[in-house]
Formats: structure tokens, sequence, C-alpha cells
């Protein structure tokens, strides 16, 4: 830990900016630097002779300039001032490999996209797109949301559903919504990888809370106990779930897991944000904790995943009370989202393209999963038939982390669970396989078979054939 006391004698103006000043002036001259530990509130308070709650604010101030980070149950830590991006954004000319790491689910099933703007160019009345409309979106397009959310096992209310420029938009708006900078969420150990700086960047502290084991050994839904232990330790305000093919894991809440999270809810009045973008790929949804929980619930739905990323189309379903606030986060951040493309989809929707293309992707996935699952034996694969990407179990001897980078010396691309768990955790013997990104057959097979291989190069075991733990 670092023992690191401002100067604040001549400051001028509220004392907790001055302290969030002097840490930006000490970071920037190099006097702090990244990964290091900042004085307690409390002791620091007391060296300082103010009071908790200054520091709290100036420790809040520094954080909403991205200067710090605060672990829960940790500290706070100084930021790293180099944002890298992320090995799941696309790149322009990016070098070839065999994509086993970013999910884009069968990209080459998609429908027509000439078809569709075709259709969308004899749409009556089609000057009206081209124009500013209300911010949660037309009606037809918000009933095209109800008719999506269908597939996610929630009769959604056309008048609570706003239309979001994706599901990553959706997240954003929802939880400015429904949360105040500085309020606790809770999220998976093991998450969205995106979901650790989007709460950050809103002023929001991820509290990550470990899962149930499953029968099988794998990991199930979040533990509701240790939900329950994080909203009186930590003042959780929220959580953050994925019920259905949660990412990474892939697992699909049982009714009795959903109702046993939704009564900690209840009993801690949290807010819950369900984010489900694979859902659709589940051939029978279960109620949704926008249908179990409807008044604490908000849910999301994403076309990205399913038929159309370039689209940027996603929908919200709130509780009447955050109705306008929705509204108001979505004309704030983007005005509305496109019309034009809102469009598109809810014709694809009409005509029943959307759902002709998932039967194709299901069956294509079936045979990828069952491929992986045979070439990758006897490590654990958790996941199924319809689910597409996978949690690899690896070995003990084998980091996750150079299992990657071996890998991408090779043309294979795969995630570490790195990417998945808190910054300040060490990543756990997992790998994400995903199925649909590469269209051959063959390369992907032969990126299993790279995959395994090196996995057995890295364990260097010398009976890979028995059973994994």
């Amino acid at each position: 830990m670092t023992m690191w006391v401002p100067d604040i004698e001549r400051a001028q103006g509220p004392i907790y900016l001055a302290i969030a000043d002097a840490l930006e002036s000490d970071v920037k001259t190099g006097a702090l630097a990244q990964g290091d530990r900042l004085p307690p509130q409390r002791e620091l308070a007391y060296r300082l002779g103010v009071t908790l709650g200054t520091i709290t604010r100036a420790y809040g101030e520094a954080e909403r300039r991205r200067l710090v980070k605060g672990e829960t149950g940790r500290g706070t830590y100084i930021a790293s001032q180099s944002l890298k991006v992320s090995p799941l954004a696309p790149k322009e000319d990016e070098p070839e490999t065999c994509d086993l790491a970013r999910n884009f689910a069968y990209p080459h099933l998609n429908p027509s996209l000439a078809e569709g703007l075709m259709r969308v160019a004899r749409t009556a009345g089609i000057e009206r797109l081209n124009g500013f409309v209300p911010s949660e979106g037309l009606k037809t397009h918000r009933e095209t949301g109800v008719l999506v959310f269908k597939d996610y096992g929630l009769d959604a209310d056309p008048a609570r559903v706003a239309v979001t420029c994706g599901a990553q938009h959706g997240i954003q708006v929802t939880c400015q919504a429904l949360f105040r900078s500085g309020d606790a969420i809770a999220v998976d150990r093991f998450t969205y990888p995106s979901i650790f700086s989007s709460l950050a960047g809103l002023g929001l502290k991820a509290v990550p809370v470990p899962a149930l084991r499953r029968d099988d050994g794998g990991l199930g839904a979040m533990d509701p106990q240790a939900l329950a232990r994080a909203a009186t330790a930590y003042g959780v305000k929220g959580v953050f779930l994925m019920p259905n093919m949660q990412n990474p894991t892939t697992h699909t809440m049982s009714v009795a897991e959903r109702e046993d999270l939704v009564r900690v809810a209840r009993a801690h009045d949290l807010h819950i944000v369900e984010d489900d973008p694979y859902t659709p790929f589940l051939p029978d949804p279960l109620p949704a904790f926008g249908a179990l929980a409807p008044e604490r619930t908000a849910s999301i739905a994403s076309i990205s995943k399913v038929c159309s990323p370039g689209s940027r189309i996603g929908f919200v379903h709130v509780p009447a009370l955050f109705g306008d606030s929705i509204r108001n986060k979505i004309g704030e951040s983007t005005w509305m989202a496109s019309p034009i493309t809102a469009e598109l989809i809810a014709g694809w929707v009409r005509e029943g393209l959307l759902f002709k293309a998932l039967r194709l992707k299901r069956k294509a996935n079936r045979e990828r999963f069952l491929s992986a699952r045979k070439i990758l034996s006897p490590h654990f694969l958790q996941g199924d038939t319809n689910k597409v990407f996978g949690w690899l179990r690896l070995p003990d001897p084998v980091d996750p982390d150079a299992l990657q980078a071996a890998l991408g010396h090779q043309g294979v691309s795969a995630l570490s669970s790195r990417y998945f768990q808190a910054k300040d955790h060490t990543p756990a013997p997992y790998l994400r396989i995903t199925f649909g990104s590469e269209e051959s057959d063959e390369r992907f097979c032969w990126a299993l078979e790279r995959i395994k291989a090196t996995i057995d190069q890295l364990a260097d075991l010398p009976d890979l054939t028995r059973p994994v733990g």
C-alpha cells in the first residue's frame, strides 16, 4: 500500500476536489503509478483531519476521472492510463486467424441484407424513417420488440419497450436509469467482459459473486446466499444476470434457481438487469426474470447475436416507473436508435426470416458442439448442442493465458478466463471457445485439434485419459 498523503493546506474550494486534483497531479508526474494502492479512506481522513465523507467523495471523483479503480473488499488502486483495445473488437486489417474467440454466431446464415434493404426501400412512408422519431422508437418497432421478447420467455408490454442501439447501449441506459453513481452492482464471478468497464464508466462498482456448482462439476447459477451476503456487506443495489446461456459458462438457470434469486432480490430490494443475447438459440425458453419479478426487472434483448450486428438494434423492457428515465437516457446518449435499421429488423421478424435463420443456425451449432466435445475429450467442455460457445476446463498445470498466447502463435484465437473476471483475480483454469465465427467446418475442426494438442503439450501429463476432477 502507498502511504500517499496529499498537500491540501493551500486548497481553495471544496476539499474533496482538492484531494482529487492532487491525486491527478501525482499520477501525471509519476509519483503514483499504475497498481499503487491508496490508503484506506478512514486512515486518510484521519491523517488529513477531514471527514470520512470528504474522502469518499474525493475517491469517487478520482474514479469518475478514471484515475483510480475501486475493487470491492481490496481497496482503491491507481488505474492504467492507457486503455488497450479489446481483443474482441474487429480490425479492418487484422491478420487472418481461425476465430474461436469472438461470438459471431454463424453470420453466413444471416438473412440477405440486399433483399432486406430492397424491402425497406419499398416501405410505405419511408421518408419518415429518415427523420427524427421518439427516443423510445416508433410504435411498430417497439411491437417488434414484443415479438422478440416472446423468445425470451417474456410477454412484454409495448408501452414499456424501448428501441436501443444494440444490447451494449441497452445496458448503459438501463443502468443509468435504475442506479446512481457510487452504487454497487452484483455480477457473476465470470461474466460478460464489457460489464466491468461499462459499470465503472457509469460510476458503478461491480461486486463479483461466486456461482453454485452443478452435479457435473460445472459452474451453475449465481449463489443466492452469496448474493444475500454481498447485499448486506457491500450495500449492493442491483444484480446483473444472464439467465440463459450465461457468458462464458453456458449455464441456463432452472426455474428454481431463478426463483431463489428473485427471493433474495425482493428481500434486499435489488433491481435486476437481465441480459440474454443468446436466448433465441434455445428451443424452449424458461420464464424471464421480467416475468417472475416484473416490478424490479429490466430485460434486454438484442438482434446482434441472432442475425445482424451491423443493424445495432436492441430492445429494453423496464418497469413502468422507469419508462420516462429510459427515454431520457436514450435521448441524452444517441437521441434514438436508427429507425431505418429498426425497420429492416421489423421486416425480417414479420416475414419469419429471423426465425428461419435461427433454425439453420441451431442445426449448424449442434454439429459444431458435437465435434468440439469429441475432439477435446477427455477435457470437460461445459455446454450443449444449443449453446453457441463452450467453457473448457483445463488441467491443473495449464495456465489459460499461456494457452491463449500459444494458440495465437499458431493462428488460432480463443479467450482465457481472464477476460471474464475482475482484473484483480488470478485467471481460473478455463478457456472459452466459440462455435460459429468460422464458416468452414474443416477450419473449425483443425483449430480444435490445435487446442487439444497445445493443452497436452502444456500439461505434459502422462495419462490424459484420467477423469477430469
